[in-house]
């Protein structure tokens, strides 16, 4: 029997059918973090964040890669050290042979990517991006927003929804803005920080923006719009990345073992 060879570059190159890094916004970093492209891979570990406790869950599970969310290096590294949290991190995975993939803002803006995943995870219908014409702030000028817009399958109180929403995200806690009594019927959402999407929802006719992250006085815009709005938690709605990736990968390569990160969120 035939063994097949899977090298990092193999997993990369199936990811970024996905989610090309040319997605990617221009502040972002995306792609091979640390390792050898041409590493031989038998088990992937799956997860939002490449923090020291997923990295010891990476080397218990034998893991020769990680495939993250977040990017392991945002900003330059000046050096690499061991009192460093950054650089202990770093030299972890290197003594460990561990290479270390993020697919980032490229998977949040693709087509079946992170936002759409949340939107099914969300029950919406009928989903889409937002329009052009709808990502304009007060003044008429463009802004950036790769959130979709959906239909609830079922009409429901705010009130509901923002429980519905806990028990689909596994929330432990949950802001919001609006009235528990108001019909809720159409939402938008956008995963992670996506306070500078309200006023995409707002022209979309969205009834409720489920996001994360919101800023005073971005829930203080929210509540004179008359906008309803759900902060839902970064953790929450980014970390259903994991069970997705490791479907994705798992169906890619039948010989490929793929375990998603169980750790919990920092917040309680």
């Amino acid at each position: 029997m035939e063994i097949i060879m899977i090298r990092v570059k193999d997993i990369i190159n199936r990811i970024e059918e996905l989610a090309p890094p040319s997605l990617a916004e221009s502040w972002d970093n995306v792609g091979l973090m640390t390792g050898d492209l041409d590493q031989r891979v038998t088990t992937v570990f799956v997860c939002l964040d490449v923090t020291s406790d997923n990295v010891r869950r990476a080397i218990d599970c034998g893991a020769d890669l990680i495939v993250s969310h977040h990017p392991l290096i945002f900003s330059p590294i000046h050096r690499i050290v061991e009192q460093d949290i950054s650089g202990s991190i770093i030299r972890e995975l290197i003594r460990n042979d561990i290479s270390v993939y993020s697919a980032h803002t490229n998977l949040d803006n693709a087509d079946g990517g992170m936002n759409d995943i949340l939107a099914e995870r969300l029950g919406l219908t009928a989903v889409r991006r937002f329009y052009d014409e709808e990502c304009v702030d007060e003044t008429g000028k463009p802004i950036e927003n790769i959130g979709r817009f959906g239909r609830l399958e079922n009409t429901m109180t705010m009130e509901a929804f923002v429980s519905f929403v806990n028990g689909a995200l596994g929330c432990r806690a949950i802001r919001y803005v609006g009235s528990p009594d108001e019909i809720i019927r159409t939402a938008a959402l956008c995963s992670g920080a996506g306070g500078s999407g309200i006023y995409s929802a707002y022209h979309a006719g969205a009834d409720v923006y489920v996001t994360s992250d919101i800023k005073h006085h971005e829930g203080q815009l929210a509540f004179e719009l008359g906008m309803n709005l759900i902060d839902a938690g970064h953790f929450e709605t980014e970390n259903i990345i994991c069970n997705f990736m490791t479907e994705f990968l798992e169906s890619s390569f039948e010989s490929l073992n793929v375990i998603p990160s169980d750790a919990p969120p920092y917040f309680n």
